[in-house]
C-alpha cells in the first residue's frame, strides 16, 4: 500500500516540482496522481501516467519533465 501523501518524495527539475496527490477509494486502496507543477506558475501542471501504485522515482520524474519539454517545445 502507498503511504500517505505526508511521506511523498520531493523532487525539483527544470523549474517543476513533483507534487503527488494520494487518493483513497472506498476499499482503502490508495492511488497516486503524479502532478508536476511549475515553480513560478502553479497553473502550469503536467500529470504523468506512471503507475498509480507507487510514487515516482527521481529518475522517472526527471525523464518525464525532459520528455514533456521536448513535446511542448
Amino acid at each position: 500500500m502507498i503511504p500517505s501523501w505526508h511521506t511523498a518524495p520531493e523532487f525539483s527539475h527544470r523549474g517543476y516540482i513533483y507534487k503527488p496527490q494520494v487518493d483513497e477509494d472506498d476499499d482503502g486502496v490508495r492511488k497516486v496522481w503524479h502532478e508536476c507543477v511549475n515553480r513560478t506558475d502553479p497553473t502550469d501542471k503536467m500529470v504523468s501516467n506512471c503507475t498509480p501504485y507507487r510514487f515516482m522515482t527521481k529518475d522517472e520524474f526527471k525523464e518525464f519533465i525532459n520528455l514533456m519539454e521536448k513535446v511542448t517545445a
